[in-house]
């Protein structure tokens, strides 16, 4: 079973099982620094799904809500959990700890977001220590790793070429803003 908040969730949560994802509105709600970890997660995402994952700030059109967590969701030791779509009680969110932030490099909650969002999207922990769906500990230099390409190809469709390298370093993508539907252009450099 999922955890509960008082949060409301997105109202198209159950958008996010659709093989084909399409416009998926994130509502992040979570304070900085874990707001610039996300968007930034967002971006590396949109690189892999054949979908535009962009920020959006009204619950009737989100799927995806990012909240501060309290004691009631998070432990002492979680930095981040998210709902599992295969879960009852599904809703599309993910809660993130402040405290734990404080204790945290920029890689770090780059890597714990694209790991969270990772479970959204059907995934589940990898024995692997280098894939990003490793349990624990992720700091922003491990990779989808082909088990995770594999399990991703079941549930949604990616954009082309990412299931035939087999392998998907999580570097962190370049962008201002993460698009919003319609939006002509995405800059997609790579920051240090």
């Amino acid at each position: 079973m999922n955890w509960t908040s008082a949060d409301a969730p997105c109202a198209k949560y159950d958008d996010l099982r659709n093989p084909a994802l399409g416009d998926i509105g994130v509502r992040l709600d979570a304070v900085e620094p874990w707001a610039g970890a996300f968007r930034a997660a967002l971006r590396f995402w949109n690189t892999v799904l054949a979908a535009n994952l962009f920020e959006d700030t009204d619950l009737n059109t989100c799927a995806v809500r990012i909240v501060d967590g309290g004691p009631d969701i998070l432990d002492h030791a979680t930095a981040a959990r998210s709902h599992i779509p295969d879960w009852a009680g599904f809703q599309g969110k993910i809660a993130v700890s402040p405290e734990a932030a404080k204790h945290m490099s920029r890689s770090e909650m780059y890597g714990t977001a694209v790991h969270e969002i990772g479970h959204l999207f059907g995934l589940k922990h990898n024995r692997n220590c280098r894939s990003v769906m490793y349990f624990l500990n992720v700091n922003g230099t491990e990779a989808l790793d082909h088990d995770d390409i594999l399990e991703l190809r079941k549930h949604h469709q990616l954009r082309p070429g990412i299931a035939a390298a087999g392998f998907q370093p999580i570097e962190v993508i370049q962008s201002s803003v993460v698009s919003k539907p319609n939006a002509r252009h995405v800059d997609r450099g790579l920051i240090d």
